[in-house]
């Protein structure tokens, strides 16, 4: 993605560039003969997400359409910039070539997900991203209408991103076995019916809710696709991951969300940190398990060699430590 973004945000002196140079990966310079000492070699770690290029659908083709539209985008966007001092407003000619990179992307986004190639998906988000960058920077003023639609679209590339990694993945067909998503495990209200704490009103309480600590890592229960991450009324900050097919897992009222939409994730990887955002009485997790289209108990689906707790507000027994306990970096900006 750095190499891809690089590609986009650095300007160029030659004037036009083709799309191959535009989103091909840069390589590195090689090291002067007169270095001190080597840069020490780094191992690869293996990627838990899948991103473009790298693996397609078997019945997805690219856009030459996209590739051609984004290509003039681009030169035209630099040529433009290269035309007017630093403060001046957005030219009339950048405001037109906007409006008609968005009616491709708009022709783009009509094709079926099984059709779309994610190639595709990450050079047009990426150029959308860059390219307005670059404009914020220069230009004194962005028609604020324009300014929306383009991260409308970029809200649009992500959520189709999101569905072709949901096709890509080879969804299990049996249940997995689910473990706590923190520990120690200190339930402090129980599943099904009670009194809403802050409301005064019987209702079904749709999961458990678990001693945290501000700021403590939420692990994912089990291996799957994070659906949603952001926020959701209520719940405030959430994540919602699918493990199987009519699968489900739900985090609420996290002080950060550390995952994004159509991310892969193992079992243990952090998803995001304890808070008490939304409807909230304090610092808390709120953990939901659906199946089926009904929430299920966590305290009868989460495996028995994990020590599942006596329910109180101060009962606590350590549970296994997720496998990936130094957590994940954030994708991007986050709350």
């Amino acid at each position: 993605m750095l190499a891809l973004l690089a590609a986009c945000a650095t300007p160029r002196s030659e004037g036009k560039v083709s799309f191959e140079e535009a989103f091909a990966p840069r390589s590195e310079a090689p090291a002067p003969e007169a270095a001190a000492a080597p840069a020490p070699v780094r191992l690869k770690r293996k990627p838990r997400t899948i991103t473009a290029p790298g693996k397609e659908l078997p019945t997805a083709r690219t856009s030459p359409e996209l590739q051609a539209a984004l290509t003039a985008f681009v030169n035209r966007a630099r040529a433009y910039r290269r035309q007017v001092e630093r403060g001046s407003p957005m030219p009339a000619e950048q405001v037109k070539n906007w409006e008609g990179v968005n009616g491709s992307l708009e022709a783009f986004l009509s094709r079926p997900a099984e059709k779309t190639s994610a190639l595709d998906i990450v050079r047009a988000r990426v150029t959308l991203e860059a390219e307005l960058e670059e404009d914020a920077r220069l230009y004194g003023d962005i028609p604020q209408a324009l300014a929306e639609t383009v991260m409308t679209q970029v809200g649009e590339l992500t959520a189709r991103m999101s569905d072709v990694r949901r096709l890509m993945v080879q969804t299990i067909r049996q249940v997995p076995r689910f473990t706590w998503p923190i520990a120690p495990v200190s339930v402090t209200s129980h599943f099904g019916a009670r009194e809403h704490p802050i409301l005064g009103e019987a209702r079904d309480h749709l999961g458990v809710d678990l001693a945290a600590r501000r700021g403590q890592a939420v692990a994912a229960s089990a291996a799957g696709v994070v659906l949603n991450a952001g926020w959701n009324g209520n719940h405030g900050y959430q994540v919602e991951i699918q493990h199987a097919p009519r699968v489900f897992t739900r985090y609420s009222h996290l002080s950060r969300v550390l995952v994004a939409p159509g991310e892969i994730v193992e079992r243990g990887d952090v998803v995001g940190l304890a808070g008490d955002t939304g409807l909230a009485t304090g610092v808390h997790l709120h953990f939901e398990l659906w199946k089926d289209g009904r929430p299920k108990d966590p305290l009868d689906e989460v495996r028995e060699d994990d020590g599942v707790v006596e329910l109180g507000p101060v009962s606590a027994q350590e549970a296994p430590r997720a496998g990936n306990a130094k957590g994940r970096r954030p994708v991007g900006r986050r709350p």
